[in-house]
């Protein structure tokens, strides 16, 4: 059973409003929403916005409510393992204008670059500035991800650990991407 400690939010949350919203946020398909939207690495709230503004209406619009309501998707997604990736991503939307991205403990960013002159050439490294990249080619970026399992299936890296220790010793990985499928 999920737990809220309130602290600055303990008035609000005494409400009515704030009960109500809490025990919202508390329902499976709810936190499914949370935990989607963060595998996709948006800011959780956005996998909720059309769900609160239906339930909540006008009432969600308080900028005071929106803290509280990202003061308790904190708690909910921190119990379950997740841990805040990024405060403040900007969001163009209704109720929320910013919010926290939020990703697994076990999930490091990667970005990959592809060599412009052969797509299957690819470089994973740790940072998208001014990264460490073989000189025997010109890189574009490419692609961003930081689960394990994206790792794994997009681009051939079983071993997370590794690829981070290759990564501090060399500055980059480069692997190889096969086409899967083949035309008939």
């Amino acid at each position: 059973m999920l737990t809220y400690s309130p602290e600055k939010f303990a008035s609000l949350y005494a409400t009515d409003i704030g009960q109500q919203i809490w025990a919202f946020l508390g329902q499976p398909e709810n936190i499914a929403r949370l935990e989607t939207a963060s595998e996709l690495r948006k800011p959780a709230v956005e996998g909720l916005e059309e769900q609160l503004l239906a339930k909540f209406r006008e009432n969600v619009l308080a900028d005071r409510v929106k803290q509280m309501i990202g003061h308790m998707v904190r708690q909910i997604l921190e119990q379950r393992g997740w841990v805040l990736d990024q405060s403040d991503v900007k969001i163009q939307s209704v109720p929320f204008s910013k919010a926290a991205r939020y990703r697994r403990v076990d999930w490091i960013t990667f970005y990959a670059f592809r060599n412009t002159s052969d797509p299957r050439d690819v470089v994973i490294t740790d940072r998208r500035q001014n990264p460490q990249l073989p000189d025997d080619a010109r890189w574009s970026y490419y692609a961003t991800f930081a689960s394990p399992l994206k790792a794994a299936v997009a681009f051939g890296v079983d071993d997370i650990k590794q690829l981070r220790q290759q990564i501090y010793t060399q500055g980059f990985r480069r692997v190889r991407v096969e086409r899967v499928l083949r035309r008939a």
